[in-house]
């Protein structure tokens, strides 16, 4: 039972992504479970990692998970005018950069997964957040629209770079296991590999 925590997590959170779509306000009931989301979004993979359980099935179960609740929240966003449909179609093609990167680790590593790259962790904050910002606005008094349109277009440009980024790393690496946060760690990474190969070669020449 434990082993498959994690993955029972991320599948409750499938679910609760769901029920999201039945909503047509950003209600308090929505707010509820939409932040069980994000918690819940928050703990498997740590559960997972500490418990010795990643899998390519708790991958994919965290990959659908994300997109779920980010099509649900799009979707009631779209439907109270907070959005226009530009930044919806902006954000799948960004999100598709990032499933093409994950099938790119598929080919390569035998396992599915996207690496928490710094602009991805920046990209899921900044999307939970969204909704907490509107319903903060509602309560002074203050007008939404406006606001949530510049903040849809700066969070359109981190999807785009945190896509790219995503994927341009996973070109290189060949251990699903490899924890990669910033470009700076990435060029860590990179160069720990060609230490790694050159003293291999030095110790087969010395054989």
């Amino acid at each position: 039972m434990k082993k498959h925590l994690a993955n029972i997590i991320s599948f409750s959170r499938i679910i609760a992504a769901a029920t999201l779509y039945l909503f047509s306000t950003i209600n308090w009931q929505f707010m509820l479970v939409y932040t069980y989301c994000g918690i819940t979004d928050l703990i498997d993979g740590p559960i997972a990692r500490k418990m010795n359980a990643t899998s390519t099935l708790g991958s994919v179960l965290d990959t659908v998970g994300d997109i779920a609740t980010y099509m649900a929240l799009a979707k009631i966003l779209l439907v109270q005018h907070f959005i226009p449909t530009w930044v919806v179609v902006w954000m799948i093609s960004s999100g598709l950069i990032n499933l093409a990167a994950g099938l790119l680790s598929l080919v390569k590593c035998k396992k599915f997964f996207i690496v928490h790259s710094l602009f991805g962790k920046i990209l899921g904050g900044s999307v939970f957040a969204f909704p907490f910002m509107l319903k903060i606005l509602e309560a002074f008094g203050m007008e939404t629209t406006g606001a949530a349109h510049v903040c849809m277009g700066a969070i359109c440009v981190i999807t785009t770079i945190a896509g790219i980024e995503s994927f341009v790393v996973q070109t290189k690496i060949t251990d699903s296991n490899t924890k990669v946060i910033t470009i700076y760690g990435f060029i860590k990474y990179l160069r720990a590999q060609k230490q790694e190969q050159a003293q291999t070669q030095e110790e087969k020449q010395a054989v």
